[in-house]
């Protein structure tokens, strides 16, 4: 029996659906099988000396493992592991039916367990580590459990991904900020230069149309804000080192004088 699509989401899809690895009905098999073959041999043996006190109890004890492996065999139809889009479905139970389902955000870890013997047949366990469950989920019998482990990793990251773009466009980055986060505190800095750097460019307003180096920068009809402005500039050179305290006097001097 296929998995319900009404216990699907609007916008989620089927990646996978199957049921259990045929081991889950393969002991009661093997055990119907012995008891059957074992008890035709005894009544062929008894011939004419097997009485209705006989057969009959031999035959109740054949139909046990029988009825064992064919409720198996009902419970194995109507057991489903499925994943989609967004979740972990295990679908079973034939009276009584049990769905589990686990959102794949809150899968953190998915591991496989197999023996020996279990990797010879193709079968194992899926453990599911879940986001505040101290408890791992574990899936039996399942079918291809590497492959499927594959499968549920790549869903996840397609999930996360897809997360991240969502969150994007939802709340896009100011223009001029780069991807990065820029947090504060951070060594990264943002567009606008320190006081006083130069921006390739760009030219300072007090060196636009500036006269020759020995007026200071500052025409001859500057205004008393112009000069304050320049002065603030050469200070700052001196502070950073590149003016020496001789140089700046003597343009402040200069400065001065035009007032």
């Amino acid at each position: 029996m296929p998995l319900p699509r009404k216990l699907l989401g609007e916008d989620e899809d089927i990646v996978v659906e199957m049921r259990p690895h045929w081991v889950f009905f393969v002991g009661p098999l093997i055990i119907a099988t012995l008891v059957v073959v074992g008890i035709s041999v005894a009544l062929v043996a008894l011939g004419k000396h097997a009485t209705a006190l006989v057969t009959y109890p031999l035959l109740a004890i054949a139909a046990v493992p029988v009825l064992w492996f064919l409720g198996r065999m009902f419970r194995w139809r109507n057991y489903i592991i499925a994943l989609t889009t967004t979740r972990i479905i295990v679908r079973r139970g034939v009276f009584e039916r049990n769905t589990l389902q686990l959102r794949l955000q809150r899968v953190t870890e998915v591991n496989t367990s197999q023996r020996l013997w279990e990797r010879a047949l193709g079968v194992g366990r899926l453990i599911l580590d879940v986001q505040g469950d101290e408890d791992s989920l574990v899936i039996e019998d399942v079918a291809k459990p590497l492959v499927f482990q594959r499968v549920v990793n790549t869903q996840i990251d397609e999930l996360v991904d897809r997360h991240r773009t969502d969150l994007y466009t939802a709340h896009p980055r100011p223009a001029g900020i780069a991807s990065e986060d820029r947090r504060p505190g951070s060594d990264q800095t943002d567009e606008t230069p320190p006081h006083g750097m130069f921006v390739p460019g760009s030219e300072p307003p007090a060196t636009q149309g500036a006269a020759p180096a020995g007026t200071g920068g500052v025409t001859g009809g500057a205004t008393q804000d112009q000069i304050r402005d320049r002065l603030i500039e050469l200070d700052d050179l001196r502070q950073r080192g590149i003016l020496s305290g001789e140089e700046f006097a003597t343009k402040k001097a200069e400065l001065l004088d035009r007032i």
